[in-house]
């Protein structure tokens, strides 16, 4: 009986012992499974994009877009400024001129009225040389009947220096007057005129008489 009886106690403990250990294991899994979750979603959390990404990403687009308006804007006045005088028109014109003097045929030497222009610019500018020789050929410069600059020698265009007329609002009468035919006549010339924009108005090229005149009507709106 007393054997029976310590069989008994010793199987119950054994048996409680092993329910007591399974215990454990299952809430020590279970702890492993929460702590893994609480690091997945702590790992996603830190890995979403900030919205401020979004705005600096257009202030760069903003940024670089000004950048080339400004570039185009410095290449167009550079452009002006190296290559402004000589428009296509304009060259084409002068190849033409050289054609007709190589071929001897007599242009008039009289005054040229150019026509009538409007504007919104507040300046005309004025680029003016010999196309021919370089030969001592002067031009002055009139403004509304007044002399606006007394005297300018023509010389190549790599070496002309603009003109820059102001306007006034209304009506204006810009002259281009021959004071010298230089060492061989007539006096030649190439002209070509500009807005504040850079845009061209007008260009042409002229033969005068000394006296002579080009006429250019320009009204400011």
């Amino acid at each position: 009986m007393k054997l029976k009886y310590k069989l008994f106690i010793f199987s119950f403990f054994i048996f409680s012992t092993f329910q007591l250990s399974a215990q454990l294991d299952d809430k020590s899994g279970s702890k492993e499974k929460i702590k893994v979750k609480s690091i997945t979603l702590n790992s996603s959390k830190s890995t979403k994009k900030p919205t401020s990404l979004k705005n600096n990403n257009n202030g760069f687009k903003d940024a670089y877009k000004k950048e080339k308006e400004k570039q185009k804007k410095q290449q167009a006045e550079k452009a002006f400024e190296n290559k402004g005088v000589i428009t296509k028109e304009l060259a084409r014109k002068i190849k033409f001129q050289k054609f007709i003097e190589q071929n001897t045929i007599q242009m008039p030497m009289i005054d040229k009225d150019i026509g009538v222009f409007r504007t919104k610019s507040k300046f005309i500018y004025l680029n003016a040389f010999d196309f021919s020789k370089i030969d001592g050929d002067k031009i002055a410069i009139l403004k509304n009947d007044k002399t606006f600059l007394t005297s300018f020698y023509l010389f190549n265009e790599h070496k002309t220096k603009t003109i820059e007329i102001p306007l006034d609002k209304g009506f204006n009468k810009i002259e281009i007057l021959a004071i010298d035919e230089g060492s061989m006549r007539p006096n030649t010339g190439a002209f070509s005129m500009f807005d504040d924009e850079k845009k061209e108005v007008f260009s042409d090229l002229w033969h005068l008489a000394k006296g002579a005149k080009v006429i250019a009507h320009i009204i400011r709106e």
